[in-house]
């Protein structure tokens, strides 16, 4: 079956999940929670990138057809929907990419104060006190201040997904 692919990406916790839900009531579209596909994708391409001795050997078409197959076999024909959205925080990021892989394609951004969702997730934490939590390497240390102040860098959950989010709404791709 030949699907039509389209994204859901944004910030965490602000109802891409919910999103997902409501899209599935739909019998043509298959949506769903945080997906690898994304993370596939990086892997194969950095694989392929000059790093790699052999990449001369690789030419940009052949880039081209290895992601757009990425997609193909990873929602082969169990798949009966028509109509894909793969969920990932990545896909804000990568807005080239997904213009040059799928032209035709929309991305859908969930978006939400970024106060309540650092709100949200300290709740979270606060909610299994007693069982430490992967966002922060499984660790009690540290205090609400110092778990913000991770989840707002540059490379933690929230920062990246909010840096991803601006480089896509203002970029050519927007």
């Amino acid at each position: 079956m030949i699907h039509s692919f389209h994204f859901i990406s944004g910030l965490p916790r602000s109802g891409s999940t919910l999103l997902s839900a409501i899209l599935r009531q739909n019998p043509r579209f298959h949506a769903a929670m945080s997906g690898p596909v994304a993370g596939i994708v990086d892997t194969v391409l950095n694989k392929m990138s000059d790093r790699n001795e052999y990449s001369v050997f690789i030419t940009d078409e052949q880039r081209h057809r290895i992601a757009h197959g990425i997609f193909d076999n990873y929602y082969g024909d169990e798949f009966e929907s028509e109509v894909i959205f793969d969920t990932n925080r990545l896909w804000c990021g990568r807005m080239h990419q997904l213009k040059f892989l799928f032209p035709q394609s929309k991305v859908i951004a969930c978006v939400r104060s970024v106060p309540w969702i650092l709100d949200s997730i300290e709740k979270l934490v606060r909610s299994n006190t007693l069982r430490p939590s992967s966002i922060f390497d499984y660790n009690f240390d540290g205090t609400v201040y110092s778990r913000v102040d991770r989840l707002v860098s540059g490379s933690g959950l929230v920062g990246f997904a909010h840096n991803a989010l601006k480089q896509a709404f203002y970029s050519n791709e927007a």
